[in-house]
């Protein structure tokens, strides 16, 4: 996506109705010359109007409590009049029923509120070149989800067994790094295994992974 501002700096919108959270999120994401914080909104309602006349940040830092219009509501709202928009779920809630329901309404990633300053930074930097970052306590609710309603619905996608361990991984949260040191191959290998999971899963990103094992029950 092209930076609206003309530069490489990543343009961030927060939408979070607590003022503290949300000024503190301002100054932190501020300190950073890689961020350019684009507006900062305490409704949902407010933060949709103003995309509507402006031009689209890279990524919007959305809780889901916010009074009026959800986060969920205006997650699913914006993914369809700006799908190319990277929104991630930034929140205290770890409950299944709202990680998923985010998931499905278009969020591209699930981030915890008490996340470490420098985590949260590099996650937030991440979702711009790579997609979705997901908080590895959120990963691990989601494969427990999967692993509940999942049984016998997986389709088969020309899968290896390799690449369906290397899936569930991915789900898991865990880096290539990981992933290579849990199967005892070089990071290429790993690399190159989670490439042909994305092609034969046609997705380009972990959230869309996520999406497909929990409608299909492929892990």
């Amino acid at each position: 996506m092209t930076n609206p501002n003309g530069t490489g700096r990543t343009a961030v919108a927060i939408v979070e109705d607590e003022k503290e959270v949300r000024e503190g999120l301002r100054y932190f994401l501020g300190l950073d010359e890689r961020i350019r914080v684009a507006g900062c909104f305490g409704r949902a309602e407010d933060f949709l109007a103003w995309i509507g006349e402006n031009p689209d940040p890279d990524i919007v830092l959305m809780d889901i409590h916010l009074p009026g219009m959800s986060g969920i509501e205006a997650t699913r709202a914006l993914q369809e009049g700006h799908p190319d928009l990277v929104v991630l779920i930034l929140t205290i809630f770890e409950e299944e029923e709202k990680i998923l329901d985010s998931i499905k309404a278009g969020a591209k990633g699930y981030i915890l509120k008490n996340t470490k300053p420098e985590q949260l930074l590099e996650q937030i930097l991440s979702a711009r070149a790579e997609g979705s970052p997901i908080s590895p306590t959120v990963a691990r609710r989601i494969l427990e989800e999967i692993r509940r309603g999942g049984a016998g619905k997986a389709a088969d996608y020309g899968l290896t067994p390799r690449e369906r361990e290397v899936l569930r991984d991915i789900v898991d949260g865990l880096t290539y790094r990981e992933l290579a040191e849990r199967h005892h191959i070089a990071g290429s290998t790993a690399k190159k295994h989670i490439l042909h999971i994305y092609q034969k899963l046609n997705v380009s990103s972990k959230a869309e992974i996520v999406r497909k094992a929990l409608d299909e029950g492929l892990i």
